[in-house]
């Protein structure tokens, strides 16, 4: 099997993790369609929230074992293999990849779900600024910190390669050898060859070109949890 058909679209789908949180904006406006960390002000929240970390959480928990990431997200960081850019929609060609990334990102956006584990901690210490100014500032988080959204996965298909870069913003053909290199080795075990194969979204995807998967997740590992998917058909959900 070829990569891509006549028209340079991708015969294999790709997977994005993501959380119902950003659901209802996703069906309306398309995969990659708005733009949370610009619609929600996210990274200037993210600076504010890191800065008020470092005076007032010194020493926790939390900050001890995340600040160093949460640093590199607020910053924006591009460093090596890690990378600390958001704003884009990410997609995997590996189902296992963007379920994992879903399980894990409580909110459906590493940034998002940083900056609220960080805020909630502030707010657990009473700080006015916090309260006050931040809570006027960014409205729009604000009103989610206490929301429960489920896993949600992904399915994209027929993407063209017009609409990808690689994860890190450049030219994705590296990542076109490689995933052809997968298909010709083995089709049955492409999932697993294929997950460190990430792509950046530059076009939104319309919702016509997308099925939506809820994650119930039934036991919680890592890197290796189990979880059962159920497809949400127009109003209805259908198990698989």
């Amino acid at each position: 099997m070829q990569l891509f058909d006549k028209e340079k679209k991708l015969t294999i789908d790709l997977f994005h993790g993501t959380s119902t949180l950003f659901l209802d904006s996703i069906i309306q406006n398309g995969l990659g369609g708005v733009n949370p960390v610009i619609d929600w002000k996210l990274l200037e929240l993210s600076k504010e929230v890191y800065e008020l970390s470092e005076k007032h959480l010194q020493g926790t928990e939390l900050f001890n074992r995340s600040s160093f990431s949460f640093k590199q997200m607020s910053e924006q960081s591009k460093s090596g293999s890690f990378n600390f850019q958001h704003g884009n929609s990410y997609l995997s060609p590996s189902q296992q990849t963007a379920s994992n990334y879903a399980i894990n990102k409580e909110f459906g956006s590493e940034m998002l779900t940083y900056t609220i584990l960080f805020l909630k901690e502030l707010l657990s210490r009473d700080i006015p600024y916090v309260k006050n100014e931040l809570f006027r500032k960014f409205p729009k988080v604000f009103r989610v910190i206490e929301s429960k959204p489920s896993p949600l996965i992904i399915q994209v298909k027929n993407v063209s390669a017009s609409s990808l870069l690689d994860e890190h913003g450049n030219d994705p053909q590296n990542n076109f050898e490689l995933l052809q290199e997968c298909i010709d080795k083995d089709g049955e075990i492409f999932d697993l060859l294929s997950q460190q194969t990430n792509f950046r979204l530059i076009k939104a995807v319309p919702k016509n070109n997308l099925k939506f998967w809820i994650i119930n997740v039934q036991n919680y590992d890592m890197w290796d949890h189990q979880y059962n998917l159920y497809e949400i058909v127009s109003e209805s959900i259908k198990r698989v």
